[in-house]
């Protein structure tokens, strides 16, 4: 199961990495451009975690809500999700696309 939302794809895995450290915050991911964020709306019942530089979200309510200024909401249904940025692929390097 694959989720899109604008420049931060979501991804269904099956459990979290065995060493991960909990973030207390609920932002996916910082808008460099435009200064907004996608941000998980519920305040409970959902953790960021971090292992080796990758983000992941767990969602222990039947589902979670992913927020922007410039997307509409989406729902994600309860599981353990990994969270990255869309990345652009050039000749010379591999981007980071931002919003």
């Amino acid at each position: 199961m694959l989720f899109r939302h604008g420049d931060v794809l979501i991804q269904k895995v099956s459990k979290l990495p065995k060493e991960v450290k909990r973030l207390k915050h609920r932002t996916l991911a910082h808008g460099e451009l435009t200064g907004h964020s996608h941000q998980i709306k519920e305040k409970e019942h959902v953790a960021l975690w971090q292992s080796a530089g990758e983000l992941f979200l767990e969602i222990e309510a039947p589902h979670a809500t992913v927020v922007h200024q410039e997307h509409a909401p989406i729902e994600i249904p309860r599981g353990v999700y990994r969270v990255w940025r869309q990345r652009e692929y050039t000749p010379e390097r591999i981007i980071v696309v931002r919003d």
